[in-house]
């Protein structure tokens, strides 16, 4: 029985992980948003702020004129951890 509960689990996790991303954009001022689809398909990306970086690079380059891509996924990155760590499992 423990077997069947263990997908929900997983989903749940993601779901929350996701929402601390768009939570993080909007703290941040980005006006992005990863839907389900999208943040599956980052997801499979190697480390949370490559696929950030990656995201960045194909969706919103112009950004890269102004900001370094690996210190904008960083910030984005560590405000997502903040704000998935203030979230009750």
């Amino acid at each position: 029985m423990q077997h069947s509960t263990e997908p929900h689990r997983h989903d749940n996790a993601a779901e929350i992980e996701r929402g601390a991303y768009n939570r993080a954009f909007s703290e941040l001022g980005l006006e992005w948003y990863w839907d389900a689809r999208t943040f599956e398909q980052l997801r499979t990306c190697n480390g949370d702020k490559h696929c950030i970086q990656a995201f960045i690079e194909a969706n919103h380059p112009h950004l890269l004129q102004a900001y370094d891509g690996s210190s904008l996924a960083t910030a984005i990155d560590n405000v997502r951890r903040r704000l998935s760590e203030s979230v009750p499992h």
